[in-house]
């Protein structure tokens, strides 16, 4: 096999969806978004252009599904059949490329921002994020509660309605899924939540594998019921991925063992992908464990032979894109890669990684990338120039 054709190779979701490659387009925050939520014109030309070069498969930004978890400036929506023109546009404009096209259906929880959704936010219990940054959410009732699942159920459906190849149901990065996930946001003692203790151990990680936690069951009832939701409205035949963070940062949070367990009560309700959301590839969070831990390849490991998981996190060669697979991991996510080059796969697949972009050296070089305006100034949280070598 040649160097590069681990990442090149189709990859199939048994009889649902075979995807060109194993490069993956990660979902990426791009505040264009119209002012109403749809998407603008330049955001879907920003998304058709990566398709273009390559890439298998195309993940949206994170699109809400509820008004009240709108959590970014122009964040774009799927919450209203009003929506489902632009995103018939945005689905359209990516697989007319030949990529597929997922759209990551989202609710920011404690993270939505009153200024955007228009009401106080609301999250699993009273708990503002680790940094002490948000605004205080509301403890959601439990009609609340119902409410968003079915609203995760309703974006599914106008994705599909849409001619979006498959969803994405945005489980990570400290949002709704995972604030009912952990046990720092998740106060409450009613069947949607619980502690990571319980009478029958003094440390959940103690728990017999095949003995689930009845807490950790409770807390991960909101993502059950979920997916439950979301599979009864698209029906079994379209794709569904999961994003999860693989685990949180301190003895308090949860553990990578604790999302296997997670994913493991997920997949036979559906779940055809698993995405693992970490910043850096191959890095764990805990500074209780030892500095090898491996979260991704820990998830990947676990997963079932037919359970294709995606590695994500400051991948920007196709050396780094070759040691997940490397792994065993079966596919690759680019993120900052793909806003700092748009032609990453084609130079990646023409063997010119040689030519591939991984920096920016000067203000005037970030006005010059290949995205849309707005997203030039939000990079410079997260791109800094680097210094000519």
């Amino acid at each position: 096999m040649h160097f590069h054709d681990r990442l090149f190779e189709p990859l199939s979701l048994g009889d649902k969806l075979t995807l060109r490659n194993r490069l993956v387009m990660a979902p990426m925050t791009t505040v264009s978004g119209n002012p109403d939520g749809s998407f603008s014109d330049e955001e879907i030309a920003y998304l058709e252009r990566r398709a273009s070069s390559g890439i298998g498969l195309v993940m949206t930004p994170a699109c809400y599904v509820h008004k009240s978890g709108h959590s970014f400036e122009r964040q774009v929506g799927c919450h209203s059949d009003d929506m489902l023109p632009r995103l018939s546009r945005c689905a359209d404009a990516i697989n007319r490329q030949g990529a597929a096209s997922f759209l990551q259906i989202h609710h920011g929880g404690n993270a939505a921002r009153s200024e955007y959704s228009g009401r106080p936010p609301m999250a699993p219990s009273a708990v503002m994020n680790r940094r002490g940054t948000s605004e205080m959410p509301a403890a959601m009732t439990e009609d609340e509660i119902w409410m968003i699942i079915e609203s995760f159920a309703a974006a599914a459906g106008r994705a599909n309605k849409a001619g979006f190849t498959g969803v994405e149901i945005h489980g990570a990065n400290t949002y709704l899924f995972q604030q009912f996930f952990s046990p720092f946001t998740n106060k409450r003692t009613d069947k949607w939540g619980g502690d990571l203790r319980c009478d029958r151990c003094d440390r959940h990680q103690e728990h017999d594998r095949l003995e689930l936690c009845h807490r950790l069951e409770n807390r991960a009832r909101f993502a059950l019921e979920v997916v439950k939701a979301v599979r009864g409205e698209v029906g079994p035949d379209y794709p569904v991925a999961y994003r999860v963070s693989p685990e949180e940062p301190d003895p308090d949070g949860y553990s990578t063992h604790d999302a296997i367990q997670l994913l493991s009560l997920l997949l036979p309700l559906g779940i055809d992908i698993v995405h693992v959301s970490s910043w850096q590839y191959g890095v764990g969070l805990r500074y209780d464990w030892h500095s090898g831990t491996h979260p991704t390849k820990m998830i990947s490991d676990a997963m079932p032979d037919d359970i294709p998981v995606i590695g994500v996190g400051s991948i920007l060669t196709p050396g780094d894109a070759l040691r997940v697979r490397d792994d065993g991991v079966e596919l690759v996510s680019l993120g900052r890669a793909l806003l700092l080059d748009a032609d990453w796969v084609t130079k990646s697949r023409e063997g010119r990684g040689n030519e591939i972009r991984t920096a920016i050296h000067s203000e005037e070089e970030r006005q010059r990338l290949d995205i849309p305006p707005p997203m030039r100034e939000y990079t410079k949280r997260s791109i800094q120039i680097a210094p000519v070598a």
